[in-house]
């Protein structure tokens, strides 16, 4: 298990740098065919990423190692891709990084009533995003991708959070969605935020 300060969204590309030999030896075991060449990611909800003693969130992503690049000191910078969440089910003892017994969790539960709220949520960002480009060019954080709700909209959904700026408590709430449409629901919240905030900044 990797803590870090932000949570890793499904999907989403993560670049990593390992130099702590806890997490040094991590990659090594990682990289055994036990475990696939991936570790799993959760949010800190409280404390440091290096150091350890922090608290951390139960829910987390896979995180899949797609590129490596070791140092002969043992140091590393990786490249991987968030895959399946999960849920912690018991912390084990920092032996010598953290680790743990997880379950994968499903993906969030589709109902039909969701396709018109997705569409809904896809025109209120793409409002937003044109709001921005017109009251704050400089602050243009997203090129939002065009979203197919035939497709699988889950990852629709993340994708959409990663490159909106939400935050790491708000990337959370997504994350521990059981349903598309509780995850509708945070990101209209985001969403509205987001926009009082370029309204009240203007």
């Amino acid at each position: 298990m990797f803590p870090l300060g932000t949570a890793l969204l499904p999907g989403e590309p993560l670049p990593l740098r390992i130099f702590e030999p806890r997490y040094r030896q991590m990659l090594t075991d990682c990289l055994g065919t036990s475990r696939a060449g991936r570790f799993g990611v959760v949010l800190i909800a409280r404390g440091s990423e290096v150091g350890g003693g922090e608290v951390r969130h139960d829910v987390g992503t896979f995180a899949r190692i797609e590129n490596l690049l070791q140092q002969p000191d043992g140091r590393a910078t990786l490249t991987c891709t968030g895959t399946d969440r999960f849920r912690v089910t018991e912390w084990l003892p920092d032996d010598p990084y953290p680790q743990a017994v997880v379950e994968v969790l499903p993906e969030p539960a589709m109902r039909a009533e969701d396709s018109p709220r997705l569409v809904e949520l896809g025109s209120a960002l793409r409002a937003f995003v044109d709001e921005v480009a017109l009251t704050r060019p400089e602050a243009v954080p997203v090129d939002l991708p065009d979203f197919d709700v035939a497709d699988l909209v889950v990852h629709g959904v993340f994708e959409w959070a990663t490159r909106l700026p939400v935050g790491p408590a708000d990337r959370q709430r997504l994350l521990e969605c059981d349903t598309v449409a509780d995850q509708i629901a945070v990101l209209d919240d985001v969403v509205e935020g987001l926009t009082a905030m370029i309204r009240f900044g203007r």
